[in-house]
C-alpha cells in the first residue's frame, strides 16, 4: 500500500444511523467507536454473542442524535469482535472480521440431494441491475423465489427475466426454483424503513 499510495491506509466501518468503527496504527481491526454509540453483537434470536464469533445483527443506540434518538437500532451486519485486547492500548472494542450481511445470502437445493448452496446477492444484481426499472427485490418463499419490479419500462418480458435468474442459479449448482414475477407501484419497506433487494422468508431451523 505504501508504493501504490504513498502512506499506509487505514480500514473503516460505518453506517447513517451513527455506527463508525476505524482501524489504528497496529491494522488488527477496527475499533468501534464507543463515545458514540453502544454497539451489541447478536444472535437471530438478539441473545449476546462473545467475542470470537460471528453474530447475525448489530443493535445500535446512538449517544449523540438528540433529534431523532435511536435506541437498539437494528443493523442486519454479521461481525465478529476480537476475543484479546488490541495492543494499540485504546480500550474501544475490536472488530476483527465482517462477514457481511446474512439476510442477503440465500440457501437453495442443491442438484444434489440432501445438499444447500449459499446464493451470494451479486448472483441477482448482475441480473436485476441492467433491468428498465426503478426498483426490485427478491424474495426466497417455500414455493421458490418471487421477485418484485417497480417501475419498469422497455421491452424485455417476464419470461427472459424468469430464464435468466434460472440460469445463473443452475450455473451455482442450485435446483432450478420456481420464479414468480410481480409488478408493483413500489417496493415494501421494513418497519425500520430499509428496502432489502435480497431477502429471504423461509423459517429458521
Amino acid at each position: 500500500m505504501m508504493d501504490a499510495w504513498g502512506d499506509r491506509i487505514y480500514n473503516n466501518y460505518a453506517a447513517t444511523e451513527g455506527l463508525a468503527a476505524i482501524e489504528c496504527e497496529e491494522h488488527r481491526g477496527m475499533h468501534v467507536m464507543e463515545d458514540l454509540a453502544i454497539v451489541e453483537n447478536v444472535d437471530r434470536n438478539y441473545r449476546q454473542v462473545p467475542p470470537g464469533v460471528y453474530g447475525d445483527k448489530l443493535l445500535v443506540t446512538v449517544l449523540f442524535k438528540y433529534t431523532q434518538p435511536l435506541i437498539r437500532y437494528e443493523i442486519e451486519d454479521s461481525v465478529r469482535f476480537a476475543d484479546s485486547a488490541c495492543s494499540c492500548g485504546r480500550p474501544f472494542k475490536l472488530i476483527d472480521s465482517i462477514q457481511g450481511r446474512l439476510q442477503e445470502v440465500l440457501r437453495l437445493p442443491a442438484v444434489s440431494l440432501n445438499h444447500y448452496v449459499s446464493v451470494h446477492p451479486l448472483i441477482f444484481h448482475n441480473i436485476m441491475d441492467t433491468l428498465p426499472v426503478s426498483g426490485w427485490q427478491v424474495v426466497q418463499e417455500v414455493d421458490g423465489l418471487h421477485i418484485l419490479l417497480a417501475g419498469m419500462h422497455g421491452t424485455i418480458v417476464d419470461d427472459q427475466i424468469k430464464s435468466l435468474v434460472q440460469q445463473a442459479l443452475a450455473s451455482r449448482g442450485a435446483a432450478v426454483p420456481h420464479v414468480e414475477i410481480e409488478h408493483v407501484l413500489s417496493i415494501p419497506q421494513t418497519i425500520a424503513g430499509k428496502t432489502p433487494l435480497v431477502k429471504s422468508n423461509m423459517p429458521r431451523g
